[in-house]
């Protein structure tokens, strides 16, 4: 309501940071009250979700708090999923089977990282995306400065 400040309230709960404040009210501010309240937590997303996530956050060019809020899910979850993309590819997105892991040998579990072929498709299709996308901008920068130099006098008598 205005009459503190975010970094006065995380002084007054003892928070260690604005963020989660700073979260909270972008995600009331763009999904009302009721949506916190409301908040489920422990959900499962399937591997096509979390790449959708992934393709929205890196084609759209916004920030990861942003693409939470248009997904309606947490920004830590959402930071999760990037980091195992970069670092795991999509193998990392898969879901994990609940319960306690069984030993493994080193063959089993070497087999278990080995990505099927749908999953190499996917990786696949997400950077040839990306690298549309960055084909794209470069195409749109290059049209803009042909543009500014046919339209200025000065760029036109450097040439």
């Amino acid at each position: 309501d205005g009459q503190i400040s975010i970094l006065g309230l995380s002084k007054k709960y003892g928070l260690p940071s604005k963020s989660p404040i700073y979260c909270w009210v972008h995600e009331a501010e763009a999904n009302g009250l009721n949506y916190l309240i409301n908040k489920k937590s422990h959900k499962k997303y399937s591997q096509e979700f979390k790449l959708s996530v992934i393709e929205y956050y890196k084609l759209h060019e916004i920030s990861r708090l942003d693409t939470a809020i248009y997904f309606k899910i947490s920004p830590s979850q959402v930071n999760s999923w990037i980091y195992k993309y970069n670092h795991y590819g999509v193998i990392g997105l898969r879901r994990r089977p609940r319960g306690r892991r069984p030993l493994m040998t080193k063959k089993k579990k070497q087999a278990r990282l080995n990505s099927t072929k749908e999953e190499k498709y996917k990786q696949e299709i997400l950077e040839l995306k990306a690298k549309l996308h960055d084909t794209e901008m470069d195409r749109d920068i290059l049209k803009a400065l042909k543009t500014l130099r046919e339209n200025d006098p000065d760029l036109r008598k450097q040439n």
